[in-house]
């Protein structure tokens, strides 16, 4: 069965902001469909999206419509769906070192459609394919990191850390821990509501509330989790890109401007307060002293996370490594612009003994790709965002659909 056509189509992300989706049709009437997302904190090294200079915002897709159509299909029709060889002859047509020819977004569609269509045509689920082509002998339910509170670029509030999330310790199944935190969640609306704050969702479904400080957010998030039936515990997704000024070297804290040193001290202080397992994105990506400085300060403690600092990028993941500047990193498709591309980055980083995230992204749609490259992957965590919105939900009850499946093929054996 081969490719026959390659149809781009602009749609709408979960931000009300056009993205692209990727329609493959098969000789044999197969059709598969793919759409990829886009982040609202973008670091410096991600791969280039393709966007039209002026219609809807400077962020229309046409021109990644074009490349995918003009550029893309013809490296694809004809073949039968191969996502590593498809995605090696897209790289090489590409050229460049961010994908700012043919466009990392209709790279990234392109590619989990051929991955789509090819676990399809093997009659395997889509996360069997994912890990019997990264040589694993079995797939896994990961850890969820459910966002209860948004700040940052995420929200229109004061708070300065992009994400408030908590991770549910204590339960055997995926479902049993997406019930306990469902219940969580609405406790925590409820007890904002009660301190009188003003309840918005923010753009990954989590609560946007106005603390005056962070130590107000952590002690409200700290009062839910003592009610809660189930054991959490919290990491936080600071972003710190979005806050760091780089003519005067220093960080935007609420009023505050603080040093690297003083933003370090201030999570020395966190996590001595509160139970707090891993801290992502706690430096600005182009500090690696920073980096290094907060690594042998906290990391024998928590999990620190690489997200922007390495970008999905496997030679940045490889630098990290060597330098000892992190112990985990997230895994987000789009930042580097193909399916083959991020398991080489998810290889790397297992292989050398970090924690692997995967991750959605601020302007999703309901495709549930992370999902199954997640399970495929073994990921020790997936953020999917808050227990609310539709595009947040897909993606949690994939996992619930996969755990499912997963329990019955036991009991058959």
């Amino acid at each position: 069965m081969k490719i026959e056509q390659v149809i781009g189509r602009e749609i709408y992300d979960s931000r009300g902001h056009p993205t692209l989706e990727c329609e493959l049709v098969l000789d044999e009437g197969l059709h598969v469909i793919a759409s990829v997302p886009s982040g609202m904190s973008k670091g410096p090294y991600a791969a280039a999206e393709l966007r039209d200079k002026k219609r809807l915002m400077g962020l229309g897709v046409n021109k990644a419509i074009e490349s995918l159509e003009d550029n893309i299909a013809p490296i694809l029709i004809g073949h039968k769906p191969s996502v590593v060889e498809l995605d090696l002859a897209m790289i090489e047509a590409d050229g460049t070192e961010n994908k700012s020819h043919l466009g990392a977004n209709a790279m990234l569609a392109a590619s989990i459609a051929v991955c789509r269509a090819q676990a399809a045509i093997d009659g395997v689920p889509l996360y069997d394919l994912i890990a019997y082509l990264c040589n694993y002998n079995s797939v896994s339910i990961p850890f969820p990191m459910f966002n209860v509170i948004n700040g940052g670029a995420h929200s229109d509030s004061t708070l300065p850390i992009q994400e408030l999330m908590i991770i549910p310790v204590d339960q055997r199944t995926f479902r049993s821990a997406f019930e306990e935190s469902i219940t969580t969640f609405h406790a925590i609306e409820k007890l904002l509501q009660k301190k009188g704050k003003q309840v918005g969702i923010g753009d990954e479904g989590g609560f946007s509330a106005d603390f005056k400080d962070e130590y107000e957010a952590l002690d409200v998030l700290s009062e839910a989790l003592e009610q809660s039936q189930g054991k959490f515990v919290i990491a936080l997704d600071l972003a710190a890109n979005q806050l760091y000024d780089s003519k005067t070297k220093k960080y935007q804290w609420y009023k505050k401007k603080l040093s690297r040193d003083e933003l370090i001290a201030r999570y020395v202080d966190l996590v001595d307060k509160y139970p707090i397992l891993s801290i992502e994105d706690g430096i600005d990506a182009a500090d690696w002293d920073g980096w290094s400085l907060l690594m042998n300060t906290l990391g024998d403690t928590v999990q620190i996370v690489g997200d922007d600092l390495f970008a999905t990028n496997v030679q940045r993941v490889a630098l990290g490594v060597e330098d000892g500047l992190a112990n985990a990193v997230v895994i987000k498709p789009n930042q580097v612009g193909t399916v083959t591309e991020a398991l080489q980055a998810v290889k790397f980083a297992k292989d050398n003994g970090w924690n692997v995230i995967a991750s959605h992204r601020a302007g999703e749609t309901n495709d549930s790709f992370i999902v199954d490259l997640a399970v495929g992957i073994s990921a020790d965590y997936i953020k999917a965002g808050g227990c609310c919105r539709g595009e947040r939900l897909s993606k949690y009850n994939q996992l619930l659909r996969i755990e499912d499946t997963l329990q019955r093929s036991l009991l058959e054996e």
